[in-house]
């Protein structure tokens, strides 16, 4: 990775492997959108693209298919792949009267590449002529039949009056202004509260497609099953069972302290995300996994749930960050996505709880569920710290 940035640095253009890209098992597909009104009935769209997003619609991209793309690569599929965004990512303007459009959006032009915490994106712009009282609405279905994780962040407004939003493709065409308020349904509003209610699906659909993040959870929760052992405890003592249940109320809450805590310093730009922090994520599993196997009487999992999960929360903040919100529409996305987040992680939790009450006076139990699940885990973390330090 170092190699890839101190490339990009130097040539100011793009080399990058595709498969490294791969190794970010907890970012999904995202896209970029900044829609603004220069003045004078003009509108202004940009849409950052993922490098890895375009080889896997346009396979022309990497020309030679050895998985490396190189500039002049780029270069050459430039015109294919401003045709295929100009298909998918189609602004319209429509005059309240009559209510036919007035324009639609030229192809779109590129402007250059953009190195992101989640890769290398081309960035693409295009111009739009649009009075005032008209409407302007967004037709986005890029990815929509190759990445069902896909999903376009968009921000839209004046400075300082900034609103956000995210759209998964294939929904109904997104209305970004309103010709009339009877027609501003769709439109994202500047409150908090819609702004909220918008990045909080995010969240969870995050978490979800988030494998790494699952991975540790799973990690976490594997010695920690509801179930109460058939022998009866001791007189005087505590049921097992129950401590099960005080120590994984205990695990979730101290996860979720600590990936809340880093995930607002590092998105509030208050701390950055270091280059350590994907294998790190990936090392959290095996570690989690390995006292599993080898429990350590001094660390208990709440502690180990509480210092991981400060490093889980850098790599919530990647989505975040790179969304680029002004202060005031940062912080309610901010409180809908870790809300969703945290939404998720409950549901994942929930499940397993029933699973393992399921199948809790199995008598392989320990040894298949517990000791295989978590030799499983240390064997697939191992995987991803070696693709992710490649």
């Amino acid at each position: 990775m170092n190699s890839l940035v101190h490339t990009l640095r130097r040539l100011g253009l793009a080399a990058t492997l595709l498969c490294a890209a791969q190794a970010h098992a907890h970012q999904a597909s995202d896209a970029y959108a900044n829609v603004i009104e220069s003045g004078g009935g003009t509108v202004i769209a940009t849409m950052a693209v993922s490098l890895k997003d375009l080889d896997l619609a346009l396979p022309a991209v990497d020309a030679d298919s050895n998985r490396e793309l190189t500039w002049d690569e780029l270069q050459a599929a430039m015109p294919g792949v401003q045709r295929w965004l100009g298909q998918h990512a189609v602004l319209t303007c429509t005059v309240a009267a009559g209510g036919e459009p007035a324009a639609r959006a030229p192809a779109w032009v590129y402007e250059a590449l953009e190195e992101r915490g989640s890769g290398v994106y081309a960035r693409l712009r295009a111009e739009l002529p649009c009075p005032a009282d008209a409407a302007l609405t967004l037709h986005y279905t890029l990815m929509r039949d190759l990445d069902p994780t896909h999903r376009l962040i968009i921000k839209t407004g004046a400075p300082g009056e900034a609103r956000a939003a995210v759209l998964a493709p294939g929904a109904p065409p997104f209305t970004l202004r309103a010709a009339s308020p009877q027609r501003a349904e769709n439109i994202p509003q500047a409150s908090g509260w819609q702004t909220f209610r918008n990045f909080v699906p995010e969240g969870i659909h995050h978490l979800l497609t988030g494998y790494d993040h699952l991975a540790f959870l799973l990690a976490l929760l594997l010695p920690l099953s509801l179930r109460r052992p058939l022998p009866e405890p001791a007189e005087g003592a505590s049921a097992p069972g129950q401590m099960g249940l005080r120590e994984l109320l205990w695990t979730v809450t101290a996860f979720t302290l600590g990936h809340s805590v880093t995930l607002v310093l590092a998105s509030l730009g208050w701390t950055a995300v270091p280059l350590w922090v994907e294998p790190a994520i990936a090392v959290s599993i095996g570690f989690s996994a390995w006292l599993n196997l080898y429990p350590q009487p001094w660390l208990r999992p709440r502690w180990l749930a509480l210092g991981f999960g400060l490093v889980h929360g850098l790599g919530f903040a990647n989505v975040m960050r790179e969304a680029d919100l002004s202060q005031a529409p940062l912080a309610w996305a901010l409180a809908g996505f870790n809300t969703g987040v945290e939404l998720g992680q409950l549901a994942c939790v929930a499940a397993w709880c029933a699973l393992s009450l399921l199948v809790a006076r199995w008598k392989s139990y320990d040894l298949v569920v517990t000791r295989g699940g978590s030799v499983a885990l240390i064997a697939l973390a191992l995987f991803w710290t070696w693709e992710r330090i490649a």
